[in-house]
């Protein structure tokens, strides 16, 4: 019978259940890199799970699905070398999620914008650092020697 009891979140932190899935997830990542690193497909698919026997290959298009297929058989040589010795088959499924993710990544404006300092700038945070607490003032000079670094 299962416990229905609330859990600490230190317990569900300690189950073995965590350390299984962080294990899974890791050889997931692994197998993930390897079929990237020979199909070069590395924005257009993914590995999206392995069980029984069965790597499942999810692509962004009916396309991407079809070169997979072609190369299924070479790729199974190579998994079975390497990874995979009880590799059964490749199952490819179209997953058009995969092409939003790579058109938002594509589209993404860095969050930090480095602006430059101007020399004028430099001076006032110098000026600012000869009055202010130890702390602040190795800040404020940080900062100044940018705009020195801008100009070399």
């Amino acid at each position: 019978m299962r416990d229905h009891r609330p859990q600490t979140p230190a317990h569900l932190l300690d189950s073995d259940g965590l350390s299984s899935i962080q294990q899974r997830a890791a050889a997931l990542s692994q197998l993930d890199s390897a079929v990237k690193a020979h199909l070069n497909c590395a924005e257009h698919c993914r590995v999206s799970n392995y069980r029984q026997g069965v790597l499942i290959i999810e692509t962004a298009s009916a396309a991407w699905s079809m070169r997979l297929n072609y190369e299924r058989y070479q790729l199974m040589i190579k998994l079975r070398e390497k990874l995979l010795p009880k590799l059964r088959d490749i199952e490819v499924k179209v997953n058009p999620a995969l092409a939003a993710v790579a058109i938002r990544k594509q589209d993404k404006i860095p969050d930090i914008i480095q602006k430059p300092i101007s020399d004028v700038a430099a001076q006032h945070l110098l000026a600012t650092a000869a009055n202010a607490p130890d702390k602040v003032k190795a800040c404020l000079e940080r900062l100044a020697k940018l705009a020195k670094k801008k100009n070399s």
